[in-house]
């Protein structure tokens, strides 16, 4: 049966409803309940389009993370053909592994502070990454694949090991800044630090993971 305008009115508002309340809260404490109440929908539209609670985060989680990691992937892979056969530049690396994500908040309809909680959250579920649709997981596998190659590439000192735990060390810095980046404002009392605009937070993570990933090696084997 073809899904009628009504179908497409109300998976929109589950969809909306529920970008903005794992945001706010977090996947574990949004109820069913609290959400077809919020979205004007019931039980049954949530079930007929996502199937359960657990399909509408992956729905949530998919849309945000495979769009993020597709540009990431598409962003260097332009950068590399730029720049034929010569090394990228690791601040360059950088810049397309982490511009995607700033950049997809001008695609969502929520607010830039609640995207940046929503897009921690997607790379912090506590269901962890075997909670992910198949897709999110084959993305995060090819970034996993091409950005190493490309930091190896620049960095040849560093073993391949070295690189994924800088990378794994480098997520870990933009989620915490994505999720709290009201919190430095509050414990600080500097205003500006809550002023800055998206431009200026993507060059301060660039420099420190730049900084990171230029130290000197360091041997990942137990000393006796």
């Amino acid at each position: 049966m073809p899904a009628t305008d009504h179908d497409a009115s109300a998976k929109h508002a589950i969809l909306e409803t529920a970008q903005r309340l794992f945001a706010e809260e977090g996947f574990e404490k949004v109820s069913l309940r609290m959400l077809t109440q919020e979205a004007g929908v019931n039980l049954a539209a949530v079930n007929y389009h996502f199937g359960s609670k657990e399909g509408l985060i992956d729905a949530v989680v998919g849309a945000y993370v495979n769009e993020v990691n597709a540009g990431r992937l598409e962003a260097l892979s332009n950068a590399e053909a730029k720049a034929g056969s010569k090394p990228l530049a690791v601040e360059t690396i950088l810049d397309c592994f982490m511009q995607p994500a700033l950049d997809a908040v001008r695609r969502s309809p929520l607010t830039e502070k609640l995207f940046f909680r929503l897009m921690g959250r997607c790379m912090n579920d506590d269901r962890g990454l075997r909670g992910m649709p198949e897709a999110a997981i084959k993305g995060f596998q090819d970034v996993l694949t091409e950005f190493p190659r490309a930091l190896q590439a620049a960095l040849p000192q560093l073993q391949r090991n070295e690189i994924l735990l800088r990378l794994h060390f480098t997520v870990g810095v933009m989620i915490h800044a994505l999720m709290n980046t009201d919190v430095l404002q509050c414990l600080t009392g500097e205003d500006d630090l809550g002023a800055l605009t998206r431009d200026q937070l993507l060059a301060q993570m660039k420099v420190y993971g730049a900084h990171g990933f230029t130290g000197p090696p360091l041997p990942l084997t137990p000393t006796p």
